[in-house]
């Protein structure tokens, strides 16, 4: 009776451990494709605003505020350092994701420790979309039989992901 209570743990164990891992996953992919967009985003900003400083249409104190603006979140956020760093991050995960059944528990826990120390800061509005991304990649859908909580994505999760260009594969049904 023991022994099949502490398989039963055991098992539980490893889903979390593969939900953990599909999850960050899925958070580091959302992250690095969307850190690199909002970095290209500022850059072609910088690059219309300062071809419109030089041909003097607009007024110069609005787009010098603008200039000002995205040249601060550059250099002070550095999107995309962080998006490089992202990526690095999504590939060790993935790595993880693709020898899981080859690893056990403990060693999964000790790479998840590791790679936890140096995962890139959270934007709230992209966890939600990267859950579900993972959940889908799981293949733990309702449709499946795995009860999940669920709601849908909010307008401004919905506008990161499609920025990000990671819409969830599926979104649940209220």
């Amino acid at each position: 009776m023991a022994n099949c209570e502490q398989t039963e743990k055991s098992i539980e164990l490893r889903k979390r451990l593969k939900f953990e891992i599909a999850y960050s996953f899925c958070y580091e992919k959302v992250m690095y494709k969307f850190l690199g967009r909002l970095d290209k985003l500022a850059s072609f900003i910088l690059l219309l605003t300062g071809m419109s400083v030089i041909a003097t249409t607009w007024n110069g104190v609005i787009l010098g505020s603008v200039v000002a603006i995205v040249t601060t979140l550059q250099l002070v956020y550095s999107p995309g350092a962080k998006s490089q760093s992202a990526k690095e991050i999504c590939q060790k995960y993935y790595s993880i994701y693709h020898h899981f059944d080859d690893m056990d528990s403990e060693s999964i826990r000790n790479k998840l420790l590791n790679l936890s120390e140096n995962e890139t800061d959270e934007i709230g509005i992209l966890s939600y979309p990267a859950r579900l991304s993972a959940l889908a990649m799981l293949d733990w859908t309702p449709e499946k039989g795995c009860s999940q909580e669920s709601r849908k994505l909010t307008r401004l999760e919905y506008l990161a992901a499609l920025f990000a260009g990671e819409i969830p594969e599926y979104r649940f049904k209220n």
